[in-house]
């Protein structure tokens, strides 16, 4: 099933766009959702759909999969490629702008734009009814600040009072598609020079932030 909302500015959703790399390996796929224990008895909310290969492996697991997409094309092209699944509907809009479920117990997974990963995470973690489990593939950098790692800010200290936050998943440059590189140019990113491939897949990893007292 899917729903189509407004698109926010062409500029917005050009840095998204700039923002995103793909992973099509169905090997690492399963592996990846496998870690997060997801089960049919789940509701689970995708931010980015892109090609669907996240989503197809999120709803053979889950009970009903909610994904978000900003960019038409790519909400349309995995509407075909997904069209089978009866445990899905796609919604093509800004997750910033999304109403997130005001009841009920539903958890998150994603593959995040960097520029946009502060105000995702401040949406994730506060509100009347958050995500019981969120997994976000993300900037290790930024995973680690979260952390308190190397050293505890405001914002970590106000996370860890709701929150256990691990890095499950360190990334490898193959487990992309484009190549990371791609993305460190267009986005300008200091490491954006021979190895900057190496040097920015190893800023990615799979981040889990979790509540730490039940609903």
């Amino acid at each position: 099933m899917q729903k189509c909302r407004k698109h926010p500015n062409n500029d917005y959703r050009k840095h998204i766009s700039d923002s995103q790399n793909f992973i099509t390996s169905r090997k690492l796929i399963h592996r990846i959702v496998e870690l997060s224990n997801i089960n049919r008895n789940d509701i689970v909310v995708e931010i980015g759909t892109g090609k669907g290969h996240l989503t197809e492996e999120l709803c053979k697991k889950a009970g009903y999969v909610y994904s978000l997409e900003i960019d038409r094309r790519m909400y349309e092209s995995a509407g075909a490629r997904l069209s089978k699944y009866s445990n899905l509907q796609l919604i093509c809009g800004d997750f910033l702008k999304y109403r997130l479920p005001v009841k009920g117990s539903y958890k998150i997974y994603a593959n995040i734009p960097y520029f946009i990963t502060t105000q995702i995470i401040g949406k994730l973690t506060s509100g009347t009814n958050m995500s019981t489990d969120i997994w976000l593939i993300m900037e290790k950098g930024a995973a680690k600040r979260y952390m308190g790692i190397p050293r505890e800010t405001e914002k970590s200290l106000l996370l860890k009072v709701n929150w256990e936050m691990k890095i499950r998943y360190h990334f490898r440059r193959e487990d992309f598609h484009p190549a990371p590189s791609v993305a460190l140019k267009q986005a300008g990113l200091p490491h954006a020079h021979e190895d900057g491939l190496t040097l920015y897949v190893q800023w990615l990893c799979l981040f889990r932030c979790y509540q730490k007292f039940g609903r």
